[in-house]
């Protein structure tokens, strides 16, 4: 185009002023192409290292995906550093941030919580810690009842289990006074 531009302005096709203002057009964009392709190139490049950096990730991961046993030679293999703040006191609480770097893909962000003071509770069941001496007792013997409801429950279960499992043998249990039963050898 600026080629074209040129030969009309030599034929004298156009005036000197229009070749001269679309020239500068013409450079304007040029030089704003220019720094686009710089722009994109720079893009590209970058995509290209984050891809390469992700798929290394992605092959330490693959050749770790079963391991038996958390070595620190496993976790030097995943973490670049570890960075870990100042502590900060927020509501008689004392907060740390801790920032991993992971090696290959870099700071490793973790999810937030919805409320970023306290971990949302599911439970509504006072803590023991926060009760009084009387109630901790109180809790303690009604744990101590359920556990011998449930040691009971469970020989009742295992003893019904046997009587399943010898009846109509030769070995049925028969049960006596007690409640206990008794192994009678039928003839």
């Amino acid at each position: 185009m600026i080629k074209n531009l040129y030969e009309a302005y030599a034929a004298d096709k156009i005036p000197e002023k229009h070749f001269t203002e679309l020239l500068k057009g013409y450079d304007t964009e040029q030089t704003t192409l220019d720094s686009e392709i710089e722009k994109l190139q720079a893009e590209i490049d970058r995509y290209n290292t984050d891809s390469v950096r992700a798929d290394k990730f992605i092959e330490l991961v693959k050749r770790h995906t079963e391991f038996t046993e958390f070595t620190p030679a496993l976790l030097n293999e995943f973490i670049e550093k570890v960075i870990v703040h100042e502590a900060v006191k927020i509501n008689t609480k004392r907060t740390m941030k801790v920032d991993i770097y992971l090696n290959f893909i870099g700071k490793f962000e973790l999810p937030e919580w919805e409320d970023e003071q306290e971990p949302i509770r599911t439970s509504t069941k006072k803590l023991r810690r926060d009760m009084t001496e009387e109630e901790r007792t109180r809790e303690r013997e009604r744990d101590r009842k359920r556990y011998a409801e449930k040691v009971a429950a469970k020989k009742a279960a295992e003893q019904a289990e046997r009587m399943a499992i010898l009846q109509g043998t030769a070995y049925e249990i028969k049960p006596d006074r007690s409640g206990e039963g008794e192994v009678a050898k039928i003839a």
